[in-house]
């Protein structure tokens, strides 16, 4: 049913009621039987008495206004609160009305009754206020329902936040509305006083394994970290099948504190952004885009599944990226890298914080802040004997001397890939390959070297601008070949302005053109 439909079933409704209540002609109106007009003479009194229209007809006369609001309402308020209150509405309509229709059609044969002089004025009267009675009830009840029509079309939606926050958000809104800055200096004091987001960016490739372990806590909440973080985004190379599952279990660990910011997948390549409930607020829209760097692009197994949104005033992009696997391949790794940062097409419709620093051919100088983790696949240029034995003689937590033959930082330092592109300091064993369910590097005929293939890179427009605070694996978690490898950062935020569309208020505005 339609607009249009609908405004005309509220229009027949009007005309019906008014001609039910008010009309001393009924006949042009739809009935069970035609209603003649029969004379009636009582001694010296002649009256012209109509049979009463029948209450059957009121009934589904409502009954079609019910049809009209309940289409209508099921069209512009998908909400469960709106259809109750709609459907309480409407059956109140039905049943006051029903009422005033008996007690008019009531006074209508007093006054046509032959004992019509005879009837107790007292009972007559009585009869009369009840009906003003109760059409005064149906007419609060109309203008109740107007008025909660009015504040729902025109009030934010619900997103699962407590009554305190929504409170919050709609004076945050209220603040932007007079020009006091939703993103501006005196908000970021308010709610980051140290003005710095604290972020964990953690990847893992999980082998494509259906095993989940029941809670994350060691690789989201790892120890040594000072506290939980604001932002969490956990990229997943070949994830397990049930990527739902996946996200709730990361959900459940983070608990009631976190909201999921966005989430998406290519292939078997999962992104998913979790932020903290009273900072969602001002995140923009969250925009994403994908790149396939196999030879056939249907097959979404390598390559890059990036998010970009802008917080306050500070723009981040986010890539999880899966590089061809091969000791040998680096050359194809590069030209993965480089094929990558060409065709990822963000920003889209937020705008550039900065756009005088923006290269058309690289993605990653349209942001004031990147990061870059995944599989990369990168070795150890190394026998497996070789690096077997320089493990067995590693002091604690020195990784130099392995380091010195990673072809990652190798080619990093050639200027061959991210260039501009920083990453912690790594102090943990080499994350690929491990035997699944134990902490056995690789035992299979392959005897796989072990390698730094998972990695968190990290670059910036501005100097100083992302702090370092750890980077590390989840040695504990043996499900997969890989362990998952994490890093904690602190970054700088500047406010923002009014050109940068609220993720909240551009989702209300979508639903609003649907």
């Amino acid at each position: 049913m339609g607009e249009s439909e609908s405004v005309g079933l509220f229009i027949a409704f009007l005309i019906l009621l008014e001609q039910c209540l008010y009309s001393s002609d009924r006949s042009s109106l739809t009935q069970t039987e035609i209603l003649v007009p029969k004379e009636f003479v009582f001694g010296d009194v002649e009256e012209n008495i109509e049979e009463i229209y029948p209450l059957s007809s009121v009934i589904l006369m409502v009954f079609l206004l019910a049809v009209a609001i309940d289409r209508t309402v099921g069209h512009y308020w998908k909400h469960p609160y709106r259809r109750r209150m709609s459907w309480a509405h409407l059956f109140t309509f039905m049943i006051f009305t029903a009422l005033i229709y008996i007690h008019h059609a009531s006074l209508e044969f007093h006054e046509g009754s032959p004992d019509y002089e005879e009837i107790d004025d007292d009972g007559d009267e009585e009869t009369e206020k009840n009906f003003m009675f109760y059409l005064f009830v149906l007419l609060v009840f109309i203008c109740g329902l107007v008025i909660d029509w009015y504040s729902s079309y025109t009030t934010k939606e619900h997103t699962g936040v407590s009554p305190r926050q929504t409170s919050h958000r709609k004076l945050l809104e209220a603040n932007l509305l007079i020009g006091e800055g939703l993103l501006g200096e005196d908000e970021l004091e308010r709610c980051l006083p140290q003005k710095s987001l604290r972020i964990f960016t953690g990847t893992w490739n999980m082998n494509g394994k259906k095993d989940l372990p029941d809670r994350l806590d060691d690789f989201l909440f790892p120890s040594g970290a000072e506290s939980a973080q604001d932002l969490y985004v956990i990229g997943v190379q070949e994830g397990c099948p049930y990527r739902q599952e996946w996200e709730n279990r990361l959900q459940r660990t983070l608990g009631h504190r976190y909201v999921l910011l966005h989430s998406a997948a290519h292939g078997v390549l999962y992104l998913s952004l979790f932020i903290r409930r009273d900072l969602v607020w001002f995140c923009s829209a969250v925009e994403c885009a994908t790149v396939t760097t196999r030879f056939f692009p249907m097959i979404k197994t390598k390559g890059a599944l990036a998010a970009s949104f802008t917080f306050f005033g500070t723009s981040f992009l986010f890539i999880n990226t899966h590089f061809a696997a091969g000791d040998s391949k680096v050359k194809k790794r590069i030209q993965n890298y480089q094929k990558i940062i060409k065709d990822l097409q963000l920003p889209r419709n937020v705008p550039d914080t900065n756009p005088i620093y923006s290269d058309p051919d690289d993605v990653t100088s349209r942001f004031d802040e990147v990061f870059w983790f995944g599989d990369f696949n990168f070795r150890l240029s190394k026998s497996r004997s070789e690096v077997d034995s320089i493990l067995e003689n590693l002091p604690d937590n020195d990784m130099r001397t392995l380091l010195q033959h990673d072809q990652l930082s190798a080619e990093v330092n050639k200027g061959s890939l991210f260039k501009g592109f920083k990453e912690g300091e790594i102090h943990f064993r080499p994350t690929y390959r491990f035997n699944i369910g134990s902490d056995v590097y690789d035992t299979s005929k392959k005897q796989r070297t072990p390698s730094y293939t998972d990695r968190v890179m990290y670059k910036s427009r501005h100097q100083d601008d992302i702090h370092a605070l750890k980077y590390g694996s989840c040695p504990l978690m043996r499900q997969s070949d890989h362990k998952p490898v994490f890093g904690l950062f602190r970054v700088w935020i500047r406010p923002g302005s009014h050109d940068i569309p609220l993720r909240e208020l551009y989702l209300m505005e979508l639903k609003n053109i649907k």
